[in-house]
């Protein structure tokens, strides 16, 4: 069917699925884009759909090791005026053959405009290379340029992040003097936040990760730091072990907590992470939620309750996670389904451990989505699970008719009443059309992740593994 289209639409739907998305509230700020599973198996099926494919496969390149770096010597006439986005490694960022590989060639990519650098510190001339580059504008790093550089020109440098502590040191003025920028701050003493922004601008912030304690947290400083930083818009509130939350709720959220309370269903749920954003309309003034992440509780039974509050206290709630792994109850999927259908704004969801809350109708055996051996109890296991997860996040689909994506991380027993038997696991993103709303997207066993290690040549087939690196 996909051969039948012409040329247009064919690269329109391959670029739709081509890349797994990046959960909003992920620590890394890379631009690094990597392949999805369904680009690297049509990009082996037909010689068409290859064509059409190589562009976004050489799009983004990740070189961990030297013989990566070889790779990249060897095989750079394929993709030179194809990669957009070069990630250096660690491993090859320390090596000194690696590093001369890299010099030596970096001249030859033509549409580069974004490079990832790790240990910066320690390749002046790497770093200097990569800055003189013509097309390069962006150049992420993991820590400050040697001290040699402090005197350069450093506005195509963005530091990936920094506590509060290095951010408003001396050392860092120095560098930000010279252009250098911040993505992202990392907050853990939440004592003086006022005082700190009055004094001191981060060129470029865009956001702030700020992990809660067991203290109460003033957000008197957004006022501040909102006038004095154009380019900040959001906010995460992290609380993964103290439940800050529990004691000392955010004003973003506590007209719906003070809701749950009254209800008693606080008991049910954990909130473990709150995302805000800056609102862009100009007849509304401050922040709003955007995102919430929550893990239900041993005693959960009141998970559509829940639901229907989220979605009524927080109307612009665009990415939402759920975490299901202490979940006891079930529910029936089409009244999951429009539960969720109230989030009129959400664009990703994130569900782990969804799969044993489904509950289909009584005596019907789903069809599989793929071919299964009947004699392998623990493939027909995990079978099952894909084909009911794939199914619930259909019906989802056609309920929020906002949404984009959904993220699945899921596990289970191959006999999953007594809980014996082999342990499976299932990840993937799943993307979603948006006038048919269908569901297009692979599960895959998370054991075998190695192998999205592997990119294709125009000439030779699959490279070498490793070469071009999704992970």
């Amino acid at each position: 069917m996909l051969l039948s289209l012409p040329n247009e639409l064919l690269h329109a739907i391959i670029e739709y699925i081509a890349y797994n998305p990046k959960l909003p509230d992920s620590l890394s700020k890379s631009l690094f884009k990597r392949a999805s599973f369904e680009l690297l198996a049509l990009s082996s099926t037909d010689w068409r759909l290859r064509q059409v494919c190589v562009p976004f496969l050489f799009a983004n390149i990740k070189i961990r090791h030297i013989r990566d770096a070889q790779k990249l010597e060897n095989y750079l006439p394929l993709f030179s005026e194809l990669t957009k986005i070069l990630v250096i490694g660690p491993v090859a960022a320390v090596s000194e053959a690696g590093n001369q590989i890299i010099v030596r060639n970096l001249p030859q990519f033509k549409q580069l405009f974004y490079v990832e650098l790790r240990r910066c510190r320690e390749r002046i001339v790497l770093l200097k290379t990569i800055l003189a580059h013509p097309t390069v504008t962006s150049v992420l790093v993991d820590g400050l340029p040697h001290a040699s550089m402090c005197n350069d020109d450093l506005s195509k440098v963005i530091l990936d992040r920094a506590t509060s502590v290095s951010a408003f040191s001396p050392t860092f003025e120095k560098y930000f003097n010279r252009g250098m920028r911040l993505a992202c701050l990392e907050l853990s003493q939440l004592g003086s936040l006022d005082k700190q922004f009055e004094s001191k601008v981060l060129p470029g912030l865009n956001e702030i990760r700020m992990h809660m304690g067991i203290v109460p947290v003033s957000f008197s400083f957004l006022s501040i730091i909102s006038s004095t930083h154009p380019a900040l818009h959001e906010l995460w509130l992290l609380d993964d072990r103290q439940h800050h939350f529990d004691y000392y709720t955010p004003p973003f959220i506590s007209s719906f907590v003070k809701d749950c309370r009254k209800q008693d269903l606080n008991k049910y749920f954990v909130v473990k992470h709150v995302g805000i954003r800056r609102s862009t309309d100009q007849s509304s003034l401050g922040w709003y939620v955007m995102g919430i992440s929550l893990t239900t509780t041993l005693a959960s039974t009141s998970l559509i309750e829940i639901l229907i509050r989220i979605a009524s206290s927080f109307p612009k709630l665009e990415v939402l996670t759920l975490n299901f792994d202490g979940h006891i109850a079930r529910y029936h999927v089409n009244e999951f389904a429009m539960a969720l259908g109230r989030f009129s704004s959400l664009r990703t969801l994130s569900l782990h451990g969804v799969f044993k809350l489904l509950n289909f109708k009584s005596n019907t055996s789903l069809p599989p989505v793929r071919r299964v051996n009947p004699k392998d109890a623990f493939d027909a296991a995990l079978a099952h699970a894909e084909t009911g997860i794939l199914l619930f996040a259909s019906r989802v689909a056609r309920e929020v008719r906002s949404l984009e994506t959904i993220y699945v991380k899921d596990k289970g027993y191959e006999n999953p009443t007594y809980s014996i038997g082999k342990f499976w696991r299932l990840v993937g993103w799943l993307h979603i059309t948006n006038s048919s709303r269908d569901v297009v997207g692979t599960l895959r066993r998370a054991a075998n992740e190695a192998c999205l290690n592997s990119g294709v040549s125009l000439a030779t087939g699959m490279l070498p593994s490793g070469f071009i690196t999704q992970s």
